[in-house]
């Protein structure tokens, strides 16, 4: 298993990093910025954070906190993001892994390598040096709250505005609206925030809401109103009485949204993502914020409104989300479509083995938890403890989940990845327990696809390439060289070199047949041979040394292996090797003494040429040497 590159070190990429550290899983993770955190480090140099001063999480810290590592107890409830940033410091310097973060780089590009795994290429920010390594796999870190989606297509009359417009993403503090006409353009959490901040100091603050929708407060009934949220409502209950439980609560607690002048929702509760504040409904009823409905045009520094009324502003804040994107991945690789991107159980790319996406969701609920347990899941599929199903399944079940999405969210690219917290908890642990069956049955599609680069051995040898030469292609005393091969045979009436050729192999009580054709021969310099069964390909180079001996060198390459076999070969070294890097291991002393014996049966036979002889000829005497070992090729 090679290392794993994990691409952001907010939220999900620190789960991730904790998962594989504690699983003892080789990674590199890059992040853009100077410390950890993300959206949660104010004014983090990474250029991406949309944290604004006054910024709290809105679950919580109950059902935020990682498992692995729980919130102080004097935190309080819902913490701002300085204790949050905090949190994450010293979660992890607690569990020892800020050494594997490698900060202040941008992953720039990230494509399939030739042969499997991953080619990442990284730019330092202030040195712009670019550098290229190899992964086994990617884990896809970056977040979905940092390319500000702006109105599409833009409201008529935009550009006359004589105002200022910006997205939410760079709003920070309050103080530079003091005094104006304000215009919130949203009703997400972030919107409904803003509106409620600047209300405090402008002279007039609107917000515009498109389409109608519920409000949850972040207390009810004294406690955090996610405590209201269990598995049993969640996971067991109807949906339909599950929304009449929390409608109920919700007449309690707050009343209805359309008694603060807000637009009677369109969908059911839990049709749409809810909007979660403590203070937007009273600031409404205190009449310190106004409602709008969404905007028809916009006319200098006149807004017009779809219900005909129209107001002069002088600010205007877009809150209208973030778009999925990976500046990183070519649109071959993924090409997300309004925020949709195909994965199974929100993790795994069908298409492309050993990608993998952590905290792309919308949650009812906390991203920490989930990403930790998606986490997990893949360092199972990293491990070998389990396994992915065939693309075709994976296919299926991102069918169904689209399918539920479109029959219980009105159409949104808001709800293209939208997850309940307790629920996909649930699904996340079947989709363990099937891969883990799966894996235990050698079945489903190979999982991160061990990628192992061309290995090469060499060795000097007291004889003439020609001689050398000579007994390597002569198949039929391959099993006088390889520990792994009983005996080979030509295949069919013709003979000699360049013929195709039949290896009877064993391992212990294993027996196998390989087919192999020869794919270049010349005599004296080099001879090699592709075993068609299962895609590996042999090769033996063969040069002068200077001082009338050769220099030979045998390589082994499974660059070329189509999915099957490398499936086939994966299955073969998790059930008979104990993993693939057994497997790899044994070939390179396989390939050590081959080279041994070849050496000592040509340095007996001198400069002697080597008649083609049958398979049943005596085999040499074998006499021990040190092999000369070269860099294994990339």
């Amino acid at each position: 298993m090679e290392n794993v590159c994990i691409i952001g070190a907010g939220w999900s990429g620190l789960a991730s990093c904790q998962v594989l550290h504690e699983r003892g899983i080789d990674f590199d993770c890059y992040e853009a910025g100077s410390e950890v955190g993300g959206n949660w480090r104010y004014q983090n140099d990474n250029g991406m954070s949309s944290g604004y001063q006054s910024l709290h999480i809105n679950t919580s810290k109950k059902l935020s906190e990682y498992r692995a590592y729980p919130m102080p107890a004097d935190y309080p409830h819902y913490p701002g993001h300085a204790r949050i940033a905090q949190y994450l410091d010293d979660y992890v310097d607690h569990f020892g892994f800020r050494g594997s973060i490698t900060f202040r780089t941008l992953v720039s590009h990230v494509e399939p390598a030739r042969g499997g795994g991953w080619n990442v290429t990284v730019r330092h920010r202030e040195t712009g040096e670019e550098t290229t390594r190899h992964y086994g796999s990617v884990i896809v870190a970056n977040g979905h709250h940092w390319d500000p989606r702006d109105p599409e297509p833009a409201f008529p009359g935009a550009d006359t505005f004589t105002g200022t417009q910006i997205h939410s993403h760079h709003y920070r503090v309050p103080d530079e609206y003091a005094g104006k006409r304000v215009l919130v353009l949203g009703f997400g959490n972030s919107a409904s925030d803003i509106a409620v901040e600047t209300s405090a100091v402008s002279e007039r603050t609107f917000l515009s809401v498109r389409t109608g929708g519920y409000v949850f407060p972040k207390f009810m009934f004294g406690k955090p109103g996610d405590d209201m949220i269990s598995p049993f409502i969640t996971r067991v209950m109807p949906r339909a009485t599950q929304r009449w439980v929390m409608a109920a609560l919700l007449r309690m607690s707050i009343g209805k949204v359309t008694d603060f002048g807000l637009p009677k929702p369109e969908a059911k509760l839990f049709g749409s993502h809810p909007t979660v504040s403590e203070t937007l409904l009273p600031r409404l009823g205190h009449g310190g914020l106004a409602v709008k409905p969404n905007v028809s045009r916009f006319d200098g520094g006149t807004v017009h409104f779809t219900d005909g009324s129209s107001e002069e502003i002088d600010a205007v804040i877009y809150s209208t989300g973030y778009k999925v994107s990976f500046p990183f991945l070519d649109e071959s690789v993924i090409a997300p479509t309004d925020n949709d991107v195909s994965l199974f159980h929100r993790v795994a790319d069908p298409h492309h083995p050993g990608l993998y996406f952590v905290g792309l969701f919308q949650p009812l609920g906390a991203t920490t938890v989930l990403a930790e347990a998606q986490s997990h899941w893949v360092a199972d599929l990293l491990q070998g403890k389990a396994a992915l199903p065939s693309k075709e399944a994976m296919l299926r079940e991102i069918t169904r989940y689209r399918e539920k999405l479109a029959k219980r969210y009105v159409t949104s690219k808001r709800h293209t990845m939208q997850v309940d917290h307790y629920p996909y908890l649930a699904e996340l642990r079947g989709a363990r327990r099937a891969g883990a069956k799966l894996a235990r049955k050698g079945g489903g599609t190979p999982v991160a696809t061990p990628v192992v680069a061309p290995e090469e051995l060499s060795i000097r040898i007291a004889a003439s390439p020609e001689t050398v030469w000579d007994l390597v292609s002569d198949v039929t005393r391959t099993g006088e060289w390889s520990p792994e091969c009983r005996r080979c045979r030509w295949r069919g009436k013709e003979r000699g070199v360049g013929a195709r050729f039949i290896g009877f192999n064993r391992r212990g009580w294993v027996w196998w047949v390989t087919s192999n054709t020869v794919e270049r021969s010349e005599r004296g310099r080099s001879f090699a041979f592709h075993t068609t069964t299962n895609g590996v390909r042999w090769g033996y180079r063969m040069a002068p040394d200077g001082a009338g001996g050769t220099l030979l060198t045998e390589t082994w390459d499974v660059s070329g292996q189509n999915a099957g076999q490398s499936k086939r070969t994966a299955s073969f070294a998790n059930s008979m090797l104990g993993g693939f890097e057994n497997h790899t291991e044994e070939l390179r002393d396989g390939i050590r003494v081959t080279l041994e014996r070849v050496k000592a049966a040509a340095e007996a036979l001198g400069g002697t040429p080597v008649p083609v002889r049958g398979a049943e000829a005596a085999r040499p005497g074998v006499r021990t040497a040190e092999p000369v070992e070269v860099e294994t090729a990339a």
